[in-house]
């Protein structure tokens, strides 16, 4: 087949992407990736056809404030309302032009899309017997609507009882009211101005029931019940972790050998713009404990933005290769990024979470919610928060067997294999269908 993989051009949704991208090379099929320039370099030495953005739309994200300074003066649910609708639904005029040129020159047979490309939507609008067999990556936690009608993004966990589900469906009015109607007005505004059908449900919601294969790349006992007609268009797959890239320090071995505690400490690739906010003060919440080896990573800033001094017992580097390292570490301290945790849930490692944006407060809460660690819901967690959290983890025997059961889940779920036989699957039944 010939498969098509487009993403916003973020790093943390990109990267999914290019995991996919290689497994359905491998499992024979011919593959290109339509995103932004910055990741030409990922995709073209894999041997995948890589298709740039139209310039408009093809943002560096390295720097979010910088590309879009007005994110920088809200906080809360107004920066992830004007977040999205600027990033992700103005793009949809130019993405979607850019992909209509794309599959004129790549006539795909399945185009594979992850959650925030919303340039696919007057395609999934349309007659479906006008395009290829469309399928849905989730790069985050489930967009399906709960089964206790909780709203997506609140970090709210299952409900418990009947009177908490009337608490939930009053504060999805709410959340309603302030994101999720706002951001659905303004891409069906769009929409009509290019001639194309109103969302049928909420913007990201849309982006999931439109497709014809939801790929989740986790497994279920880390997500909350959905509504029941929903379930048999998901398909689990498993964690999408990266080919190795970044460094292996040689002293995790040696650490490990003589009875040290790993903790690998991570901000991700998108709240890195201030390391201040949790690896300084990891640091130096573990700067005289001689029994621990903190392993911390920028995500790609230089080294020096890390605002303090680094300790004897610390290795940090811009990149560090989780596959490698992973198996070794004793807690992960990071923010609640959706990859970077099933990635370590993946092979084990209990962890402290935190982070209030984007779609942190929904991933935390789940980690909590299985046990596999502590979430803190603060995007400055202090000095002493950390060390007690850490310590919380590393003294309980429960969390470490919460990641592994759940280690032993995602086993079940190889994505080499899931992957492919999904989307062979959907295009099979598809030409069934014309047939």
């Amino acid at each position: 087949m010939k498969i098509l993989l487009a993403s916003s051009p973020i790093t943390g949704h990109v990267n999914p992407v290019i995991v996919a991208a290689r497994v359905l090379k491998n499992a024979g099929h011919t593959v290109a990736i339509y995103t932004g320039h910055l990741f030409r370099e990922k995709i073209e030495p894999a041997g995948i056809q890589f298709f740039p953005l139209p310039a408009d739309v093809d943002f560096d994200m390295r720097d979010i404030g910088a590309t879009f300074p007005e994110w920088l003066e809200l906080s809360g649910i107004p920066q992830l309302r004007y977040g999205i609708k600027a990033v992700f639904v103005d793009s949809i005029p130019s993405q979607f032009r850019g992909l209509r040129a794309v599959l004129r020159g790549f006539p795909a047979d399945l185009i594979v899309y992850e959650t925030t490309f919303c340039g696919i939507l007057p395609l999934l609008l349309g007659p479906p017997s006008l395009r290829p067999p469309c399928a849905y990556l989730g790069i985050s936690t489930s967009q399906l609507p709960r089964e206790d009608g909780a709203p997506w993004g609140s970090g709210l966990p299952p409900a418990t009882s009947a009177v908490q589900a009337e608490k939930y469906a009053a504060a999805a009015k709410d959340f309603d009211k302030a994101l999720t109607n706002p951001v659905r007005e303004h891409a069906d505004q769009i929409l009509y101005a290019m001639g194309v059908e109103p969302l049928p449900a909420p913007l990201f919601e849309s982006m999931a029931t439109l497709a014809d294969v939801i790929l989740q790349p986790c497994v279920p006992g880390f997500e909350y019940p959905v509504r029941e007609q929903d379930e048999d268009k998901v398909h689990f797959i498993g964690a999408m972790i990266p080919e190795g890239a970044g460094d292996t320090p040689a002293w995790v071995k040696e650490a490990k050998r003589t009875g040290k505690k790993v903790i690998l400490v991570s901000q991700g690739t998108i709240a890195n713009d201030d390391l201040g906010k949790l690896l300084a003060p990891a640091i130096q919440a573990f700067r005289d404990r001689e029994d621990f080896l903190i392993l911390v990573t920028t995500g790609g800033k230089p080294l020096e933005n890390i605002p303090c001094h680094l300790t004897r017992n610390t290795i940090a580097s811009r990149f560090l290769n989780f596959r490698e390292i992973l198996p070794d570490v004793d807690v992960l301290l990071a923010f609640a990024s959706y990859g970077t945790v099933t990635q370590a849930l993946s092979f084990g490692v209990p962890m402290v979470v935190t982070g209030m944006g984007e779609d942190k407060p929904e991933v935390g809460t789940r980690v909590a919610w299985t046990g596999s660690g502590v979430y803190l819901r603060s995007d400055n967690p202090s000095i002493e928060e950390i060390r007690e959290a850490v310590d919380q983890v590393l003294s309980s025997s429960n969390y470490r067997a919460r990641a592994k059961a759940l280690s032993e889940e995602f086993a079940a779920y190889d994505a080499a294999r899931e992957l492919p036989q999904a989307l062979e699957q959907l295009v099979g039944e598809e030409l069934a269908l014309v047939r």
